[in-house]
């Protein structure tokens, strides 16, 4: 019975102090949420860019390599 007192009271204890932690997280406002989504679009689409073209590159290294 003893254990099942210290499972609850650990339980207890664990949310009490998730929903302290909770309390204290900044949640975004939608401007920066949206400021955030199109920084990580057009980071996106830059390293897309920049992957694409090194991988042209190789391929036609290997290319003039192999021919």
């Amino acid at each position: 019975m003893d254990s099942l007192k210290s499972y609850l009271n650990q339980g207890i204890s664990f949310v009490q102090e998730a929903w302290s932690e909770l309390s204290k997280v900044h949640y975004p406002s939608p401007k920066e949420t949206m400021q955030a989504t199109i920084v990580v679009i057009a980071l996106t689409f830059v390293m897309a860019i920049w992957l694409g073209l090194i991988d042209l590159g190789a391929t036609r290294v290997v290319k003039a390599l192999l021919s």
